[in-house]
This record gives C-alpha cells, sequence and structure tokens, in this order.
C-alpha cells in the first residue's frame, strides 16, 4: 500500500475538508491510501489572491511536510497545483512530488501542448513560473484567468461553465488540451467541445506510480 499524505495550501473549513478528502478517495488509485492534512496556523491564508499568501502558503505546507513520519508515510503530495514547497530547495523526511511536476511531465512526454486556466492572475503568474522552472514552458500556450470567486471551487459546475470561453478560444487557436490549473476542482466533463480537460490532481494520481519507487 502507498501511503500519500496530501496537504491543504489553506486553512480550510470542515466542510471543505471533508469534500476534498472525499475527491482524493474517488481518484486514488488500486493500492494507495491519500490522508489529507489540513492548515492549522490561525495565520495560514483562507485562499490564494495575491503573492504573499502563496509564500506564506509555501512556507505553512513546508512546516507540515516536517512533521511528516517515515512510519506513516512513503510520500508527500502538496494538495495544490502550485506545487508549494516542491523541489531541492526543501529537503522533506519522506520523497515529494508535485501535482503540477507530474502533470507537466506527462503531458511533456505525449508531446501535448495545452493552454491552462487559473482561478486568479497571482496563481496564474505561479503556475506559469513552475512550468518554466521544471523546463517545460515550450508546451504552454498560454495561462488565462477566469477571476471567479474561491467559492467556485467546490461548484463544479460554474467553473466549467466559466472555463468553457477560454476552451473555445483554445479550439480556435488549434490547442486541444486545457489544463484546469486548480487541483481541488471536480471536473464536470473530460470535454469542452473538442478540448480535452485535463484534471491535473488525476493524471498526477495516475502518474505517480510509475515516478515512485518504492
Amino acid at each position: 500500500m502507498l501511503r500519500i499524505k496530501a496537504i491543504a495550501p489553506l486553512r480550510l473549513d470542515d466542510e471543505e475538508v471533508e469534500r476534498r478528502q472525499h475527491r482524493y478517495q474517488l481518484l486514488a488509485t488500486q493500492g494507495s491510501s491519500i490522508t489529507l492534512f489540513n492548515l492549522i496556523d490561525p495565520d495560514a491564508p483562507t485562499r490564494l489572491e495575491n503573492y504573499e499568501d502563496i509564500r506564506r502558503s509555501e512556507a505553512l505546507v513546508y512546516e507540515e511536510m516536517l512533521r511528516t513520519s517515515s512510519d506513516a508515510f512513503d510520500l508527500i503530495l502538496p494538495d495544490c497545483v502550485l506545487d508549494p514547497a516542491v523541489g531541492a530547495s526543501f529537503p522533506t523526511p519522506v520523497p515529494t512530488y508535485g501535482i503540477l511536476q507530474l502533470t507537466s511531465s506527462a503531458l511533456h512526454r505525449s508531446a501535448r501542448r495545452y493552454l491552462a486556466v487559473t482561478r486568479n492572475p497571482a496563481i496564474g503568474d505561479e503556475f506559469a513560473s513552475k512550468i518554466r522552472q521544471y523546463g517545460y514552458e515550450g508546451d504552454l500556450a498560454g495561462v488565462e484567468t477566469l477571476n471567479i470567486d474561491f467559492c467556485f471551487i467546490s461548484d463544479h459546475h460554474g467553473w466549467a461553465e466559466a472555463m468553457r470561453p477560454t476552451a473555445e478560444r483554445a479550439q480556435s487557436a488549434g490547442v486541444q488540451t486545457l489544463v484546469n490549473g486548480c487541483s481541488a476542482v471536480d471536473i464536470d466533463s473530460p470535454m469542452i467541445g473538442a478540448v480535452e480537460v485535463i484534471d491535473p490532481t488525476a493524471l498526477a494520481l495516475k502518474s505517480l506510480p510509475a515516478v515512485h519507487v518504492h
């Protein structure tokens, strides 16, 4: 059994923790278990709206990483497409993988160019920065922002409708793949028109067993 510790990038309310945990149970591959840890620091951000929120989230996620016991977990997977505290400069008690790290690598191997969509500009900037860090900027056709409220993360129908104009622009530009730049959103449909919508969490979890060597 591959025991995965997922760490939320925010201080979530109980209902959202439960929703995300249930989502992980549905997405977990055979032979793996995923346990979501919430950020409990009272100063933890409750949403990522700007650069400062993102950096504070990263620091607190790393603190939770350091509390990981190798007796309880085999690896860490931050519950955020921005891969907070994923990298060589953040040594951790067990191996750490990033949702975007795994997703962008899988898309690169399949030679697929894609457009990404994020909730706001700060998340979009960090998304693009991470893609450059991983060396896959040639695969990224661009990042568009939805400029919608945080509440849409748990409203998969509303999120899908907000993505539709971006998917239509991608199709017009000849880009057949759209990466949903929020790892906690349920994908309403794998397709919008002729454009495939990638759920980064689902793709990352499918890619993980081939990458992680026990």
